[in-house]
Parts: C-alpha cells; sequence; structure tokens
C-alpha cells in the first residue's frame, strides 16, 4: 500500500515537472516572439521616420515698415498754369537797416521811437530771406520777372497791419511789399515796375506772371 502511495507521488512529481518544464518553454517563446515583434514594428517605425521628408519649420517674424524721414514741407505754394514762365529760387541775408526802415516808415508816415528799429534789426539778426524768381519765358519788355520773398517771422507779427507798419513801401516800383503772413513767415512781392511801355507793343513779362501767379500764392 505504502509502495503504490510513493509510486503514484513520484509520477505525479514527474508529470509536474514536465508541465512545469512545458510551462517554461512557452513562456520563453511567448516572450522571444513579443521581442521580435516589438523590435521590429520599432524598427519599422524608425526606418520610416528617417525616410520621411524633413518638414521646415517656418518661423514668423514681424514684418518691419521702414520709417520714412518726411521732407520738410516747402514753405509757398503757388501755380504757374497758364503762363509760360520759368522759376528759380536763391537765398540771402537779412538787409534791412534800422536807417532804411526808418526811411520807409518815414515815407508812409510812420512814426516810431529813436531806437524801435535798432531793435527791429536785432530780431532778424542772422534770419536769411528766400527770393522766388518768375521770369516769364516770351518777348518782353522791362520787367520780365516777378518776385515773392519770403522772411521768417522773428517779430512774431500775428496781423497784417503790424507786417506793414514795420517794412511796407509807400511809392511805385518797390521790389518788397508786405503782402501776407502767417506764423512762420512773412510774404513779399514785387512791382512790374512804374508801368512804363517802351512802345514795342511786346507784354511786360513781370505782369503776364503776376497775373496768374499772384492769385495762388499761398504760405504753407
Amino acid at each position: 500500500m505504502k509502495i503504490n502511495i510513493i509510486n503514484s507521488l513520484i509520477l505525479n512529481l514527474e508529470k509536474y515537472m514536465k508541465q512545469e518544464k512545458y510551462s517554461t518553454m512557452m513562456i520563453t517563446l511567448a516572450i522571444l516572439i513579443t521581442t521580435i515583434v516589438v523590435g521590429g514594428g520599432v524598427y519599422l517605425w524608425q526606418k520610416n521616420q528617417v525616410n520621411q521628408p524633413i518638414t521646415e519649420e517656418v518661423t514668423q517674424q514681424a514684418v518691419v515698415t521702414p520709417v520714412v524721414k518726411e521732407e520738410p514741407t516747402e514753405p509757398l505754394s503757388y501755380s504757374t498754369t497758364g503762363v509760360s514762365v520759368s522759376v528759380s529760387k536763391k537765398t540771402a541775408t537779412f538787409d534791412y537797416t534800422a536807417k532804411t526802415l526808418k526811411e520807409m516808415a518815414d515815407e508812409c508816415g510812420s512814426k516810431h521811437a529813436t531806437d524801435y528799429f535798432d531793435q527791429l534789426v536785432s530780431k532778424f539778426s542772422g534770419a536769411t530771406k528766400t527770393m522766388y524768381n518768375f521770369k516769364y519765358n516770351g518777348e518782353s519788355q522791362e520787367s520780365d520777372t516777378f518776385v515773392v520773398t519770403l522772411l521768417p517771422n522773428k517779430a512774431g507779427y500775428t496781423s497784417l497791419d503790424q507786417f506793414k507798419k514795420d517794412f511796407d513801401l509807400c511809392y511805385a516800383g518797390g521790389d518788397a511789399y508786405p503782402i501776407m503772413l502767417n506764423s512762420d513767415w512773412l510774404l513779399f512781392e514785387s512791382s512790374c515796375g512804374s508801368g512804363y511801355s517802351d512802345g514795342s507793343g511786346k507784354p511786360i513779362g513781370c505782369d503776364e506772371v503776376k497775373k496768374v501767379v499772384e492769385p495762388t500764392l499761398k504760405l504753407n
């Protein structure tokens, strides 16, 4: 009886060991297969990534708009439409003297203190005047050029009366009559002579130009 039991235990043990060995082999085989499958998958994925075209990352950059420096506006606007004229421009220093201004004021009947014009001239010290010369292009009697002069408003005039009180001309044939002003500029214009005609029948070019240009003059 005992022998049978022992034999039965031995057989069961051998059977169990065979099953364990079989199970171990199956597990090992399963691990091996899993490793091969996973490893192959990783390899194929990496290979596929290598073969993919490289997509460049586009970095948006802020568009920088260049700053355009604006040139200063021309102080005088005018039109020459309707007349054949050449326009030139030149500059000169302020050339009025206290004596000249006093004589002009006396001619117009304006009375000022003795040192008034000395003080006025000192206000314009270092100022530069700009002359616009509008020259008639056709045949002409004298004068053939209309002249507009700009002077910085260093005296701070706010009305044409103030401007004229200091710079007006009360005789014919002058070259700088006060006409208009703004806070920055004083505008003078020339006459076109005394109106004398030489009998040639030619137009007085200055008059031809002045009739067109003068109404369009504007200080900016």
